[in-house]
Parts: C-alpha cells; structure tokens; sequence
C-alpha cells in the first residue's frame, strides 16, 4: 500500500467524523429546552387552588407556545373560574357578617394588602399562541382549580421540538414523594 493511499484514507476517515460530529451537533443545538417551575396558592375563600406556572425558556432562540394543558390521570382539567368577589359574598352570607358602621372592611374591599398572602382572582390562563422568548426569559400562566383535582402532569406544546422528534413535552408536577427515612 503506498504512502498518498494511506493518507486518503486517513483524510476520508476524519472527514467523515468531523460530518458526524458536526451532524449531531446540529441536531442537538435545534432542540429547545423549556424549564417548568410551579406553586400553589389556596384561596381564602371557597375550595378552590391557584396553580401557578412559571416557563423559563433555555434555549438561545425563541419559540411558540402553542398548547399548555394540566392533567390528572390523564384526564384534562380546565379553570374553574373563580371569583374572589363572589366566593367571599357566599362565604360572608353563611357566616352572616354583621353590617355595622364600624366594619371597616367595607371601606378597603379593593385593597389588595388587606391580607398577607391573599389571592385575588387574577386568573391569567393560557389562550391561543405565546411568543415564548429566548434564552432565561420567563413567562408565567395561572389557573384556578378545585382543590380535589390538583394536577400531576403539565404537558406542552411548541412550534419547535423539545425531544428527538417530538412537539410535546410533559413535565411531572406536584408529585408527593415520600421518601422514608434511612436506619443510620
């Protein structure tokens, strides 16, 4: 074997790794990464739970939100729409406030400090299609649910893929995991 074919051969070898590499690159640099983080707040009046989510995207260019659904068991859950308004006026009839002239709740009913950590219905839900922007920039969505049908998978949909081939991407929330505790 001379010497030229040696070397062609050790030239087509690498350049046929440097394609590979630069394949897989590729391919990994156009899948997006969207990073979920979420809480829940009760109301303080009726049974209801504001379930916040809060989207990070971590991916250098931006992309559509295209579809955000909350499921339990498979099972979708929509908002309930909650009104603070009217789940207080229900909670005040049954406990039958008293209306005096001093009740100075009346005076401040639209202040919303009135309670540390009151929840107000500002319900902002996911409808239509989100410009989701890039890299670290957060979005966030809310939705008011019965207390019974807390999620436990938050599924989401892009104009871009989040995994291999695939549009849609489902994230485990609110999974109560119990780990017990170790003999030392």
């Amino acid at each position: 074997m001379s010497l030229i074919s040696l070397l062609a051969l050790i030239v087509g070898i690498l350049s046929g790794m440097c394609s590979i590499i630069s394949f897989i690159y590729s391919f990994k640099s156009n899948i997006y990464s969207v990073f979920v983080s979420t809480k829940k707040l009760d109301a303080i009046y009726g049974d209801s739970i504001k379930v916040i989510i809060r989207l990070t995207n971590e991916s250098a260019n931006g992309l559509e939100l295209t579809d955000l659904k909350l499921l339990k068991n498979g099972k979708q859950i929509e908002d309930n729409g909650y009104s603070y308004r009217k789940a207080r006026s229900v909670h005040d009839n049954l406990n039958k406030i008293s209306n005096n002239y001093f009740n100075l709740e009346y005076f401040f009913d639209d202040y919303t400090g009135v309670k540390e950590n009151e929840q107000k219905s500002s319900s902002y839900n996911f409808e239509g299609t989100w410009l989701f922007p890039k890299n670290g920039m957060c979005m966030e969505c809310s939705y008011w649910i019965d207390k019974n049908e807390l999620p436990d998978t938050l599924e989401i949909t892009t104009n871009k893929r989040l995994r291999l081939f695939s549009k849609t991407k489902r994230y485990s929330i609110f999974s109560d995991l119990i780990i017990p505790d170790s003999d030392i």
